[in-house]
C-alpha cells in the first residue's frame, strides 16, 4: 500500500486551502475570502513524526446547484474523497452547522471512510462551546482548530497518525519526469492531461479560465515515471483581470521553473501569436526542454500543405522554435496523443545527455574546419577546445583566447552545429567563452 492520502473536504470557505497549506508548507494552493477560489484537487506531500503523508485540497463542496463549475467541483471533490485514506472533513466553527454540512456529512457517513471533524477558525478556547451542534452529524467530538494560527494543528496530525498506523508506507521512486502542461486558456491542457492519464484529473469546461491551481498525476509510460502538471491558462499581463488569476500565472511561472520539460499547447485554430512566443521564450530562457502541441487538428480545413504552412508561420513569428518538436493533435479524436510522452522519452533523453569531451573536440574541428572564427578588432580569434561541463539542459564551455570578442552569429553557427551533430531537438542547450 502507498503512503496515506488524506482528503480535505467541506463547503466553501470554511479554510480548506490554508489548512493544506499549513500542512505542506509554503503556499502552494491558492487561498483567498472569495468562495470557489479551489476549483481542482490539489496535491501535495507533509511529513509528521518521521512518516509522509499524501495531502488532498479540494474545491468547496456544494450540494445542489445548475452551476457547471460548481458541479465540477463536487465532483472533483468526490472524486479526491474516494482516492483518500482518511478525510478532514472542515466546518466553519464560528458559523454554526449549515444544510451543506448536514448533507456533506451524511455522505461521508454512508462510506466506510475514517474522518475527523475539524471545526476551524477556532482562534482561542472560548469558542469551543459553540460546538455541541457539531455531534448530530455522527462523527464524535470536533476538533477545534485554527489553520490561521496553527491552534491545534500537532493534536490533529496526532489523530492522523492513530488512524493510519496500519497503512504501510512503501519507499517510492523520485526519478520521475516532470512534464507541464502550459499554454493560454481554452486551449485543451486540462483536456490533454486526462487523455494522458485516462482519468478525468482536473476539470474541462468550454470556459476559458477554469483550472486556478496546478494539478498533477503520475503515470507510466514504457517504464518511464512521468508527473504531468496542469496548469492555469496564462493571458496577457494587461488582460489579467484579478488578484487570483494573477497568482495564478505566478503559480504557472514556478511550475515551469521547476520542471524538466514542458509542453505549450496552442489553439490550431488561432495564429501562434505574441503570447504564445512570450511563454515559449520563457521556458527556453529557464533552460527547459521544450515540445509544441498544435491542439484540434480536426476543426482545420487541410489540404497536403496545410500543416507545413502553419509551421512555417510558427517559424517566421519565432524563429527559435525550428529546433523544437511541433505535433499536431486532437484530444477529441486521440489523434497523435501517444506521439507527445514519445517525443518527450526522446527530448528527455537530450536533456540529460553528457556527451563526451573527445566527441566534443572532434565536432570542433569539423565545424572550426567549415567556418573559421572570424578576425574581430584586428585580433584573431581561435578556440583550443570544448567541453560539456553539466546536463539538463546541457551547457558547453569553448575555450578561447578572447571569449569577449566573439561575435553573436559565430556563437549562434556553433549552436546550430552543436544540434546538428548531436541532435538536440528539443532542447535549450548554453554557450559559454572562457579564456584560456
Amino acid at each position: 500500500m502507498s503512503r496515506p492520502t488524506i482528503a480535505i473536504i467541506g463547503r466553501p470557505n470554511v479554510g480548506k486551502s490554508t489548512l493544506f497549506n499549513k500542512l505542506v508548507g509554503g503556499m502552494p494552493a491558492i487561498v483567498s475570502p472569495v468562495e470557489g477560489v479551489t476549483r481542482d484537487r490539489v496535491y501535495g506531500v507533509f511529513e509528521w513524526s518521521g512518516r509522509n503523508y499524501n495531502i488532498i485540497d479540494t474545491g468547496g463542496y456544494t450540494p445542489k446547484t445548475d452551476d457547471i463549475i460548481l458541479k465540477n467541483i463536487r465532483i472533483q471533490a468526490i472524486k479526491a474523497f474516494d482516492e483518500a485514506d482518511i478525510i478532514l472533513f472542515v466546518i466553519n466553527g464560528r458559523e454554526g452547522l449549515t444544510s451543506s454540512d448536514r448533507e456533506l456529512g451524511l455522505l461521508l457517513t454512508n462510506s466506510s471512510k475514517k474522518t475527523i471533524l475539524v471545526a476551524n477558525k477556532m482562534d482561542n478556547s472560548d469558542l469551543d462551546e459553540n460546538l455541541l451542534e457539531y455531534y448530530e452529524l455522527g462523527f464524535g467530538e470536533p476538533l477545534p482548530i485554527s489553520a490561521q494560527n496553527s491552534r491545534n494543528i500537532n493534536t490533529m496530525l496526532d489523530a492522523i497518525q492513530d488512524f493510519t498506523k496500519n497503512i504501510l508506507e512503501e519507499n517510492l521512486d523520485n526519478s520521475h519526469i516532470n512534464l507541464a502542461i502550459v499554454g493560454m486558456p481554452n486551449v485543451g491542457k486540462s483536456s490533454l492531461m486526462n487523455s494522458l492519464v485516462k482519468t478525468n484529473k482536473s476539470i474541462v469546461t468550454s470556459i476559458a479560465g477554469t483550472t486556478r491551481d496546478s494539478v498533477d498525476s503520475y503515470i507510466t509510460y514504457f517504464k518511464k515515471t512521468y508527473r504531468i502538471i496542469d496548469t492555469a491558462g496564462l493571458r496577457k499581463k494587461n488582460k489579467i483581470d484579478d488578484s487570483i488569476e494573477f497568482y495564478s500565472s505566478v503559480r504557472t511561472y514556478k511550475v515551469i521553473d521547476d520542471c524538466d520539460l514542458a509542453i505549450l499547447m496552442v489553439d490550431g485554430q488561432k495564429h501562434f501569436n505574441k503570447q504564445d512566443k512570450e511563454i515559449a521564450s520563457y521556458i527556453i530562457e529557464k533552460g527547459k526542454g521544450l515540445m509544441v502541441v498544435i491542439n484540434k487538428w480536426d476543426l482545420i480545413s487541410k489540404d497536403t500543405h496545410t500543416m507545413k504552412n502553419y509551421k512555417d508561420e510558427i517559424l517566421y513569428r519565432f524563429s527559435d522554435m525550428q529546433n523544437y518538436p511541433i505535433i499536431f493533435i486532437s484530444i477529441l479524436e486521440n489523434l497523435r496523443i501517444q506521439n507527445i510522452l514519445k517525443e518527450g522519452s526522446i527530448v528527455f533523453k537530450k536533456y540529460q545527455n553528457n556527451i563526451s569531451t573527445k566527441k566534443l573536440n572532434e565536432f570542433l574541428g569539423m565545424a572550426i574546419k567549415n567556418y573559421n572564427p572570424p578576425a574581430v578588432k584586428g585580433r584573431n580569434l581561435t578556440i583550443k577546445y570544448v567541453a560539456q561541463v553539466r546536463h539538463s539542459p546541457p551547457v558547453f564551455v569553448f575555450f578561447t583566447n578572447f571569449p569577449q570578442l566573439f561575435p553573436k552569429s559565430y556563437r549562434k553557427y556553433l549552436e546550430n552545429q552543436l544540434r546538428s551533430a548531436f541532435d538536440l531537438s528539443g532542447v535549450p542547450i548554453k554557450i559559454i567563452f572562457r579564456k584560456k
